[in-house]
């Protein structure tokens, strides 16, 4: 997978979505066991206009798979003022977003997702920024092509499944909630529920995605006096 900066004589999307990933998303998102999308669902596919003015891969897999409304951007949708996003679309539940965002911009529309929980969405995310769950059999990470190559974290969230592993696999925990050393939780959304002491397992970022987890992290785990990398749980 190569950076796309608009100079290169064939795209290749931005980073981490070369046609093979796209084609294994749009796969998942046709299969009745995965995002089950009837053909003629209204997709939109923002931040997919390379700087060149050509297409992603997204929506040209997309539209090889069989869907027949894929509509493309450039701009990611972050607020429904000014926003290019058809809430009407789809029987007024809104067009379903399939996109590998700027990573800068997932906070600001994981923010306008949950201001719209009715949206429905498949997006490749870093750690801590998307909620939902992974589709797990596209893994916990992306490689470049580029010499050395890198790798860097990240998986495709979406709200369509719950991909949840039952039973979770807590025997492959590193951590858990009930040995936090922290005086109070984390007041947001994942943890405001819950008080240290109160048991449960947490886990790291490839054994969550492994699990069906990575929607919902704790990033204010302490123990033996250090503060850990941010883990993930399964909130029921």
């Amino acid at each position: 997978m190569k950076r796309t900066n608009g100079t290169h004589a064939v795209n290749d999307d931005e980073w981490y979505t070369p046609r093979k990933t796209a084609d294994r998303v749009a796969d998942w998102l046709a299969r009745s066991d995965g995002g089950n999308l009837a053909p003629d669902t209204s997709i939109l596919c923002p931040a997919d206009i390379l700087p060149d003015g050509s297409e992603s891969q997204i929506p040209a897999a997309l539209r090889q798979r069989g869907f027949t409304d894929v509509r493309v951007t450039r701009d990611l949708p972050l607020n429904n003022m000014f926003c290019d996003y058809s809430f009407d679309a789809n029987g007024g539940i809104g067009e379903v977003v399939v996109t590998n965002p700027p990573f800068s911009l997932l906070k600001p529309f994981r923010l306008w997702l949950r201001s719209n929980p009715r949206i429905r969405y498949c997006v490749l995310g870093r750690p801590c920024s998307l909620d939902g769950w992974p589709i797990v059999e596209m893994k916990d990470k992306f490689f470049t092509e580029d010499k050395p190559r890198k790798s860097v974290a990240a998986a495709w969230f979406q709200n369509m499944r719950d991909t949840r592993r039952m039973p979770v696999q807590t025997e492959r925990a590193i951590g858990d909630c009930g040995d936090c050393e922290s005086p109070c939780c984390p007041n947001n959304v994942h943890c405001r529920d819950w008080k240290p002491g109160q048991p449960r397992p947490l886990f790291g970022w490839c054994v969550a995605i492994q699990n069906g987890l990575g929607g919902h992290f704790c990033n204010k785990y302490i123990k033996d006096g250090k503060h850990k990398f941010a883990r993930f749980f399964d909130k029921q």
